[in-house]
């Protein structure tokens, strides 16, 4: 049998809202996206990748694909619930906050 497709575990797009309208429109863009997820996932591996160890965040992954971050953030998260992508600490990011940079990695610490 085929393991069904979850949020928790990160297979599958997460959606949220208050009313009943924004829930069901919500659960409608968030299952568009969990039918295109597995390719999504792949380019975001593809893009980590080639920072190594040291990471990226995903502004910078942002600008390499030439996506907006709001798409880059959820697909790391989902990543990081399947151990695909591991958080490597905080940096500096584009708006002055401290953001999360992943790496394809584990960290040698064993934080991950």
């Amino acid at each position: 049998m085929v393991d069904p497709k979850h949020y928790g575990r990160g297979t599958a797009a997460g959606h949220k809202g208050h009313s009943a309208a924004a829930r069901q429109n919500s659960a409608e863009a968030a299952s568009e996206v969990t039918e295109t997820l597995a390719r999504r996932h792949r380019q975001m591996i593809a893009a980590w990748t080639p920072y190594g160890v040291a990471g990226a965040i995903p502004e910078q992954i942002s600008n390499d694909l030439g996506l907006p971050v709001h798409v880059i953030r959820p697909r790391a998260g989902e990543l990081v619930k399947r151990k695909l992508l591991f958080e490597v600490g905080k940096r500096q990011g584009g708006l002055g906050c401290r953001v999360m940079a992943y790496s394809v990695t584990a960290p040698a610490d064993g934080a991950a």
